[in-house]
């Protein structure tokens, strides 16, 4: 009996509805995406584990044989193992897509969404990620990282401002040590680029929820000739890498406090430190343009070569030049990123290069010519295309 009472009695003229017609369109659909989510799964060998994990479980009822959670587990994993063959094993089904176009959806990768090209300068993109989406990568060879964010100072609109380098490093333990030795101790691929600390000996952490206290040793602030606005850029070059590396390390750090052999101290006899210290706002102390690829000296294949940008610039305007090492302009237009309002953000366009060696010079727009502000901001990477 139909519980709703109060739907109307049908009508001899009414017409006859087949229950779960028109579904087999759907049943085919929802078939395929199984089983092409089916074939991205790769089971690795976890029997060994299981059976471990089984002999260790405590036994919570009385006459309940530690055997049978054993048993219990192989089949877990004989079930899992010959469902996701079942579903692999398919064979491929072919589902119409739109505008009587076909879609395979087993044994064809799945599309992938091309990159924004800007051929003609205006490719763009708002996403500001300053940090790789992943984190530092076991790639690298035995006892170092790969992938560390380590910040330099360099040059640029008149004034000392923040630049970002993915680098590998030796594994001082873990990746926040091992960027803050790196800034201390490695040298920028960038030429461009400097820092004014000296080599450190001895670096301390002591990370408390999400404030991170980090002590050094007298060495590392050794340094005689840092002007104060090279040593308050300096202070967050320190808090910029330090907090770069902690989300790298999945432990995300609000403030930085700084001593110097365990007490507050006056760094380069022009800066005050000992008290936790933020990031200062990006607009401020970063450069209002990165060069993020190529990278400096990178080798990349002939052909259509993609270059990617990073910063915030007037009506989000940047202008981009590539010339030869000797100076010569063999490409140049402007490309769209970030807000125009101070937001940063990625672009990137692309050119076709023959052979050769390279420099990418990526700057902000400055209607002013100068007259306002420091001028335009700038970064230059050299490459080579082979």
């Amino acid at each position: 009996m139909n519980p709703d009472d109060n739907r109307p009695p049908l009508r001899p003229d009414d017409p006859t509805v087949e229950i779960g017609s028109g579904l087999h369109e759907v049943e085919t659909h929802l078939r395929a995406v199984l089983v092409e989510d089916a074939e991205s799964i790769r089971p690795g060998e976890r029997l060994s584990a299981i059976l471990a994990e089984a002999h260790a479980a405590p036994v919570t009822g009385s006459g309940t044989p530690r055997r049978w959670l054993v048993l219990a587990a192989a089949a877990a994993v004989a079930l899992v193992a010959g469902g996701t063959f079942w579903l692999v094993g398919r064979p491929t089904v072919l589902v119409p897509g739109p505008a009587g176009t076909t879609v395979a959806t087993q044994g064809s990768p799945r599309p992938s969404t091309p990159a924004p090209s800007a051929g003609s300068g205006t490719g763009a993109s708002t996403s500001a990620a300053t940090a790789p989406a992943t984190g530092a990568s076991s790639s690298a060879p035995s006892g170092t990282i790969t992938g560390v964010p380590v910040y330099w100072i360099g040059e640029t609109g008149g004034a000392p401002r923040l630049f970002r380098e993915f680098r590998t490093v030796p594994d001082e333990g873990g990746p926040i040590l091992s960027a803050l030795y790196a800034m201390t101790r490695e040298q920028p691929l960038d030429p461009d680029y400097f820092t004014p600390w000296a080599p450190s000996s001895r670096i301390t952490v002591d990370l408390e929820g999400s404030a991170l206290v980090v002590d050094l040793d007298g060495d590392t602030v050794s340094a005689t000739t840092v002007s104060s606005q090279v040593a308050e850029r300096a202070v967050q070059q320190f808090v910029y890498t330090a907090t770069a590396a902690a989300s790298i390390a999945r432990t995300p750090v609000s403030t930085v406090t700084v001593l110097v052999e365990g007490q507050p101290a006056d760094l380069w006899g022009v800066v005050r430190v000992g008290r936790p210290m933020a990031r200062a706002a990006q607009v401020d102390v970063q450069s209002h343009v990165w060069v993020l690829a190529p990278t400096e000296g990178e080798e990349v294949g002939s052909g259509r070569v993609t270059f990617t940008g990073y910063g915030t610039s007037f009506e989000a305007n940047f202008l981009w030049q590539v010339t030869t090492r000797a100076g010569a302009v063999v490409a140049e237009g402007n490309a769209m990123g970030g807000t125009g309002t101070g937001g940063f953000g990625e672009f990137e366009f692309q050119r076709t290069l023959p052979p050769g060696d390279y420099v990418i010079t990526l700057s902000t727009d400055d209607p002013s010519g100068g007259a306002e502000g420091g001028g335009a901001q700038v970064d230059t990477k050299s490459f080579t295309v082979r």
